[in-house]
């Protein structure tokens, strides 16, 4: 039999109960295509063999930061990457109802009854069309923060928000 520390235990719950909540948030975004029969292909048509258009200079992405968690350092990252955006030239931070991408920020203690060690986060990022509108999974990521890396996290999940909305760029056009 194979005996592992309790913070070990504790930490494996706390991932099981993110990837839970990770696997839940994808299961309401995602479209209900299931149900539909599937569309025939178009036909082909001819395409000109020239370069792609260059980006509009000035795009600015519509972005919203969703969180709901209450440990202090989640609020910390989650208050980090909205300065980020804000302060980027490529976002606008938006509560209006628009065309934008939700950044879905959970956090939890990594250890509970010692918050301030550190915590686990998961962010789902979804295209909302507006509020009546079902929303569309473009993509998520796990990880851990502690005091010392809240700045960086905050910064990877900025650059993870540009990729995102470079790669689903056509979604505002």
């Amino acid at each position: 039999m194979i005996c592992f520390p309790r913070a070990s235990m504790g930490r494996r719950r706390t991932y099981l109960l993110l990837f839970a909540a990770t696997v839940a948030a994808l299961l309401l975004c995602a479209p209900r295509v299931f149900a539909q029969a599937a569309p025939q292909a178009p036909k082909a048509e001819a395409v000109e063999d020239r370069p792609a258009e260059p980006a509009k200079s000035g795009f600015v992405t519509s972005v919203a930061v969703v969180n709901d968690s209450t440990d202090q350092l989640g609020t910390r990252l989650a208050f980090r990457l909205k300065e980020t955006l804000n302060a980027s030239s490529l976002f606008a931070l938006s509560a209006k109802d628009e065309r934008k991408i939700k950044v879905i920020l959970t956090t939890q203690p990594e250890f509970p009854g010692r918050e301030q060690v550190g915590s686990v986060y998961a962010a789902v990022w979804i295209y909302a069309a507006d509020e009546t509108v079902l929303t569309h999974y473009l993509a998520s990521e796990v990880g851990t923060v502690d005091a010392a890396t809240v700045d960086a996290a905050a910064q990877a999940l900025a650059g993870r928000t540009a990729a995102v909305a470079e790669k689903y760029a056509y979604l505002f056009e």
